[in-house]
């Protein structure tokens, strides 16, 4: 019984209101749901949250991807120094 009260209470609408938003935010955001959700903006919030959320995800990997790209940089730039300090020899040497 407490998980039927409960999902009903999730699923309840309420009206809310936003204050100081700036106009320019408020009309993109308007224009999304319009053009993206056929004007119901509870969509449009949980498409900005679940964007959010992937954000969340993905900003740790660039991180990870960037410490990774630089260490192998180091490396090539170590290989290519040490090639250059070593004498060119050919198979007649």
């Amino acid at each position: 019984m407490e998980d039927f009260v409960q999902d009903i209470r999730e699923r309840r609408t309420t009206n809310f209101s936003v204050t100081k938003i700036p106009v320019w935010a408020l009309k993109k955001f308007k224009k999304l749901c319009k053009e993206e959700f056929g004007d119901i903006y509870y969509l449009g919030i949980i498409q900005l949250m679940k964007t959010k959320e992937t954000y969340e995800e993905i900003i740790p990997l660039f991180t990870t991807l960037q410490k990774t790209t630089e260490n192998l940089q180091r490396q090539i730039d170590d290989l290519k120094k040490e090639k250059e300090s070593k004498e060119i020899k050919t198979f007649g040497e």
